[in-house]
């Protein structure tokens, strides 16, 4: 099946988009829509990413998370360099159809990030106390060794 296939619906009123049953997604001016991707056995936020048009039919079309790279400018299968693919569980979208919410279930060691722990949602951030804030980390220890995976690419994170 070519990801061409997948065909979005036009959004034509908020019923329609609200209340519709017709896949008509909502992507930012960038042409972006953000995703957040959950472990689907336990719930826990795995990552947040964009993807495109292209990327969102891919994943309907594959079962396994495309992304849209935003600082290398183009898609991305999960777990193409690492191993570590996200096989997709359950596909859903928000009310107004501008936001995704992707439960996967992943290959490999079981992690998500790119810098080698299990969810790119490593740190706590403390409230209620003045001051400098200084982050918690919540895992203690690295899934996986990004130098050995990745090598010395350049992060992908865009600062």
């Amino acid at each position: 099946m070519d990801s061409k296939a997948i065909q979005f619906g036009q959004r034509t009123s908020v019923e329609q988009v609200e209340e519709g049953n017709e896949l008509a997604p909502k992507f930012d001016d960038r042409g972006y829509i953000p995703v957040v991707t959950t472990d689907h056995a336990t719930g826990e936020v795995l990552m947040h990413a964009y993807m495109n048009d292209e990327a969102l039919a891919k994943t309907i079309e594959t079962g396994q998370a495309h992304y849209f790279s935003r600082s290398r400018k183009k898609l991305w299968k999960k777990g193409e360099t690492s191993g570590l693919v996200q096989k997709v569980k359950q596909l859903l979208i928000d009310d107004d159809q501008d936001c995704v919410w992707m439960r996967v279930e992943v290959g490999g060691t079981g992690a998500s990030c790119h810098v080698g722990y299990r969810s790119c949602f490593y740190r706590s951030i403390p409230v209620g106390k003045p001051g400098p804030v200084k982050l918690n980390f919540t895992e203690s220890e690295k899934t996986f060794d990004p130098k050995a995976v990745y090598g010395d690419a350049p992060n992908p994170t865009q600062l």
